[in-house]
């Protein structure tokens, strides 16, 4: 595959970000890498060219001010791609204040009618860690199955279970959409349950934060159960619902509010996610709606595929990029959200922890309360060789690394991805990485 990459980076070969696409190239070497850099911004005539004869346009940006650099924001302005052309993104300060820069990049392939395929979330120095490697690889054979559009057949998706959860307020909202996705999975041959919220008697949340001292919801209804069977069974779920003033089902929210007694464990369950909406959506309410989606799975750091329309189009499109999404099994999300009110419920834990000593216990093993080493020495910058300088030592990592690598990477299954805890100052030398990841978070 032919992949265009524009680094929108300042430093140019000195880049951190740079050195993800180095590492790609490395892993694919069967995959042709022409790599671009931004001279002048109001001249996007070189790019253009290359990007016409690519498979695929990859952009790269490091993040200022929560977004993307102001040059590439120019540029962009500039920047004429043909019409359809697969387009993805990749930040290289992402992981926690990175939404905007993607939202922003999203939008501008919607507008200009490129195929936008889902973006990646990178730190700096992910790619000198073997499991970042095989993240970034995951999400690349996922890329590449997208623009290639590799075949489906019916043992594509065998082994998975997938719940279709209809939420509709009414039948007609959301059926006849349920069985059309359940049948399409099942003919890919996944084993399909549908769940059906308009036959479960879940009340609305009361507030009364008793499930906060014993991880048990007062009220008595169809929740605790339900959530046990459709969690405990299910490798992904589609969520399918009808749209109330830009916003999901009644059913639904009843059914999210719930889910306060689980937010603060975090779910541990590495579920995949994916959204369809069955009505009209203006494309900035639609927008915000996503945002919502990823808020709610970031709690859980599931894997979250996209939100899709429930037309003919929108359900092919679903069911091609969810089962990528299984087949290449990737990562879950990391962003703003995730660590930002996973922090939240952390830090109120820490208050009562003598009150919530199972939520304590579960967040300091994580590594929540162990603070990271401060510099002993820090070498101030006093002028641009001193930062070139900088910039050069930094890079060292990176070139004894990428003198090493050589084709991709050790592959792991997903239950033994728990040994790899991303919280700042965790004790990884106490996880056992032999025992398989618990999948299911209930505590009795």
């Amino acid at each position: 595959m032919k992949v265009a990459v524009l680094s929108a980076s300042p430093k140019q070969q000195l880049s951190l970000t740079l050195q993800i696409v180095r590492t790609l190239q490395k892993m694919c070497k069967e995959d042709e890498f022409d790599i671009s850099f931004i001279k002048n911004v109001e001249d996007c005539s070189e790019f253009e060219g290359k990007a016409k004869d690519a498979d695929l346009v990859l952009i790269l940006s490091s993040l200022y001010h929560f977004n993307t650099h102001g040059q590439l924001m120019r540029y962009l302005k500039k920047l004429r791609l043909p019409a359809d052309k697969p387009f993805t993104y990749i930040t290289s300060s992402g992981g926690n204040m990175d939404v905007p820069a993607h939202n922003y990049l999203r939008s501008y392939a919607r507008q200009n009618g490129l195929k936008w395929i889902r973006s990646l979330s990178f730190l700096d120095e992910d790619v000198l860690a073997e499991h970042r490697r095989e993240e970034l690889y995951r999400w690349f054979q996922y890329v590449k199955d997208i623009v290639e559009n590799r075949p489906l057949n019916e043992q594509s998706l065998r082994e998975f279970r997938i719940s279709v959860l209809d939420c509709g307020d009414a039948a007609e909202e959301t059926e006849r959409q349920a069985a059309e996705i359940a049948q399409k999975y099942r003919e890919l041959g996944a084993n399909v349950t549908i769940y059906n919220l308009r036959e479960k008697n879940i009340k609305g949340c009361v507030a009364c934060f008793g499930c906060y001292t014993n991880n048990k919801c007062v009220i008595k209804d169809d929740f605790e159960e339900f959530t046990e069977e459709l969690y405990g069974n299910s490798d992904m779920i589609v969520t399918v619902s009808g749209i109330n003033y830009n916003q999901f089902s009644t059913n639904y929210k009843y059914f999210l509010d719930r889910h306060v007694k689980f937010g603060r464990f975090g779910q541990d369950l590495e579920l995949i996610k994916a959204y369809v909406y069955c009505g009209e959506m203006d494309p900035m309410d639609l927008a915000e709606l996503e945002q919502h989606t990823l808020v709610v799975d970031s709690l859980g750091y599931d894997v979250y595929v996209g939100m899709y329309a429930g037309t003919e189009e929108g359900i092919r499109q679903l069911i091609q990029e969810s089962a990528y999404t299984c087949i290449n099994d990737l990562y879950p999300q990391r962003n703003t959200y995730g660590y930002g009110l996973s922090m939240q419920f952390a830090n109120l834990a820490y208050r009562l922890q003598n009150m919530t000593q199972k939520d304590y216990e579960y967040f300091k093993s994580k590594g929540y309360y162990q603070m990271p080493q401060v510099l002993s020495q820090v070498r101030p910058i006093s002028g641009i060789e001193d930062g070139r300088m900088s910039c050069q030592m930094r890079l060292m990592a990176f070139e004894d690394m990428l003198s090493s690598l050589d084709g991709p990477p050790k592959m792991t299954k997903r239950g033994e991805r728990a040994k790899f805890n991303f919280m700042i100052g965790a004790d990884m030398s106490k996880v056992d990485g032999d025992k398989p990841k618990k999948r299911f978070f209930f505590k009795k």
